[in-house]
């Protein structure tokens, strides 16, 4: 292997780590500020006039949406690992689908709140509750674009090769950046099943 090449590779190698250093410390600081607002909120409620109502049956739905959309977001990992170009396509589509659902069904249910009597500017359990459920749904919009961009990037990049699959040494440069896509996307979906949980504990 000739010196230019080891040195393409270390840098390469270089890039991934801090690119993959940074999404960890994103990760913890996201993890961080929804402990901060689910922590201020069992302060909150304890100190008293708090209304509590009954979390809408569609959150159950939106959660069955984005732990599929783990499923899906997973096999799109797997697939691109192994050079499988046209199921990596399929799912990384699937994911930005389920993501987008995801979405509407929390709007959904936000709308069915508000039906209810529950506003952001009402009482403060409502308040936390519309507080929690958007900076997570911000998160997962953001989030449910950048499978977008892959899934664009590796549709005409694919489209080019003229292929429905990789060959070994072109794995380096036709490869989509998945793995830090799945941290972001798999952390998400935990998030959300944390908050759901605990939301429905705590109404």
């Amino acid at each position: 292997m000739s010196t230019m090449s080891l040195s393409y590779n270390n840098k390469k190698t270089n890039t991934q780590k801090a690119q993959r250093f940074t999404m960890w410390l994103g990760i913890v600081s996201m993890a961080m500020s929804f402990g901060g607002w689910t922590s201020a909120f069992l302060v909150r409620k304890a100190a008293g006039s708090w209304v509590n109502f009954t979390m809408p049956s569609i959150f159950y739905a939106s959660t069955l949406v984005i732990l599929l959309s783990s499923v899906t977001m997973h096999i799109a990992h797997i697939a691109n690992k192994k050079g499988k170009s046209g199921l990596m396509k399929l799912n990384l589509f699937m994911t930005f689908c389920l993501g987008v659902l995801f979405f509407l069904l929390q709007r959904q249910g936000w709308y069915e709140l508000e039906q209810l009597g529950i506003y952001v500017d009402g009482n403060v359990s409502g308040s936390f509750f519309f507080v929690i459920t958007w900076g997570h749904a911000a998160h997962i919009l953001l989030a449910t674009f950048l499978v977008l961009i892959a899934f664009v990037r590796s549709y005409f990049l694919f489209k080019q090769k003229g292929v429905s699959h990789f060959h070994e040494g072109d794995l380096d440069f036709y490869k989509i950046r998945t793995d830090l896509l799945i941290m972001f996307w798999h952390f998400l979906d935990f998030l959300w099943v944390y908050i759901f949980i605990f939301l429905k504990l705590n109404h």
